[in-house]
């Protein structure tokens, strides 16, 4: 039924949480996993200020990434493995940009069938007033036409 299930990740447990269901579904469906982490670009009001002709800035800032990627690329290892000791096909992919965004296109450009994703639990009246938070979930869901199974943790 499906061939190809997305799991954005995130990194955090209820995103295991989701892995753990998607895991279950391709077992039974002889599915092949993608696991999506995405991370928004590098934007912090403090560099923008320093001057980009400073090498030491530069050489900081790139170390930075540089660990950043080296940690997502062993965090995905760990959940690719984690799928194939199961029995399942799995792909650990990596992006830098808006998270919906990026779900969505890879949604669409890859005919995903399935997306396995983490959704909070609501949160409180003022919590989410004082955010104003459109949500990952709810652009995912209002744009993407396959399948979506959320994971309320």
């Amino acid at each position: 039924m499906y061939e190809t299930i997305l799991v954005p990740h995130a990194g955090t447990l209820a995103g295991d949480q989701a892995l753990k269901h998607a895991i279950h579904i391709a077992k039974s469906d002889s599915s092949r996993i993608i696991i999506l982490n995405v991370i928004k670009p590098w934007s912090n009001p403090f560099f923008e200020e320093l001057d980009y002709n400073d090498a030491t800035t530069h050489v900081q800032i790139e170390s930075i990434m540089t660990n950043m990627q080296e940690t997502i690329r062993k965090f995905l290892a760990k959940r690719v493995s984690q799928c194939r000791e199961e029995g399942v096909k799995c792909e650990g992919i990596f992006r830098t940009g808006n998270p919906a965004n990026s779900i969505i296109k890879y949604a669409t450009e890859e005919n995903i069938d399935l997306i396995v994703m983490a959704k909070m639990k609501k949160k409180s009246a003022d919590y989410k007033s004082f955010f104003k938070i459109g949500g990952t979930v709810k652009k995912v869901q209002e744009k993407v036409d396959c399948s979506i199974l959320l994971v309320e943790t």
